[in-house]
């Protein structure tokens, strides 16, 4: 690329004072043009380099292996699942969690505390010997997570009381032979609580993990539901499905933000993956509730989960 440029003056008096003009080009050889592109952090400035892959593609992280990975700090992943394993048409809507079951507890609804009174963990299995952990939110709603070991058939005390529960894990080296529940303290028989309404999570047999699909946003955080869905898979019986996702902001009462239906007969599931996610404030409680809606039927089984991105305050 050449470039001209004109210029004029006056000489240095020997020539008469002549004016004179002149012409100047510059020629310049561009073979390569390099730039840099830097990422820019508010705090910190301009800091690591944005690289290209061998195509001269811009590189880009997953920024859900980022979070994965906890390259984003402040950013977390919650994926919740839950399964309503046996209940009828007459029991209306019940939130999708191992409580639905009428072979035993008989908990069609999950309640919820209004203090920091659930304490005690224990099993229908007296051999029942592992080392649980137990997740959830303390009296000022922030997450907690614990562990204790169980004690069989005989109540285990919390170290730290609790507003919600929203997961049990396994920690041990054998499958849980009985039914293992977090409660609200009162009376317990073999293990079992004597009120169902006293129940805030239950593990069944074998599971090594609870399945509920509800969850409370903690204090210090914002939620970003991202996806949830349903599926009738391994029911026992034909059936229409109406399933619920509804959310309770602090101090309010449960709304619902989605519903939809499943197939009868067979199996049958649906997806939801929102273009944009919704905002979730601190605190707010997500549930998960399905019924059957044709008469008569027993044994019913409903999966159902939804998938959040929590971020820091």
């Amino acid at each position: 690329m050449a470039e001209k440029k004109q210029i004029s003056g006056m000489d240095d008096g020997v020539n008469d004072n002549r004016d004179y003009t002149a012409q100047v080009e510059t020629t310049y050889n561009a073979l390569h043009v390099k730039s840099h592109m830097f990422g820019y952090d508010g705090v910190a400035g301009f800091t690591n380099p944005v690289n290209a892959n061998s195509n001269g593609q811009l590189f880009v992280t997953n920024p859900a292996l980022q979070i994965a990975t906890g390259e984003l700090t402040g950013i977390t992943y919650v994926h919740k699942f839950g399964s309503a394993p046996n209940f009828d048409t007459g029991d209306l809507l019940v939130t999708i969690w191992d409580g639905a079951d009428d072979a035993f507890i008989d908990a069609m609804n999950l309640t919820y505390s209004t203090t920091a009174d659930i304490d005690t963990i224990s099993s229908s299995d007296n051999s029942d010997t592992q080392l649980i952990e137990i997740q959830g939110l303390d009296a000022n709603w922030n997450l907690v997570k614990q562990t204790k070991t169980l004690t069989g058939t005989t109540e285990a005390t919390l170290d730290t009381p609790l507003l919600r529960v929203f997961r049990m894990k396994n920690l041990g080296a054998t499958d849980n032979a009985g039914h293992i529940y977090v409660y609200v303290n009162d009376i317990s028989v073999g293990g079992v609580p004597a009120l169902s309404t006293d129940v805030r999570a239950i593990m069944q047999p074998g599971n090594n993990q609870t399945l509920m699909a509800s969850y409370t946003i903690p204090n210090g955080k914002k939620g970003y539901l991202t996806s949830f869905y349903a599926g009738n898979n391994g029911a026992k019986k034909s059936s229409d499905y109406e399933i619920e996702l509804r959310l309770r902001p602090t101090g309010g009462v449960f709304q619902i933000k989605h519903l939809s239906s499943l197939f009868e007969d067979g199996i049958s599931q649906w997806n939801y993956m929102y273009q944009v996610p919704e905002p979730l404030a601190a605190k707010t409680d997500i549930e998960m509730r399905g019924q059957a809606l044709t008469a008569a039927i027993t044994e019913a089984t409903l999966a159902a989960g939804f998938d959040l991105i929590l971020v820091d305050d």
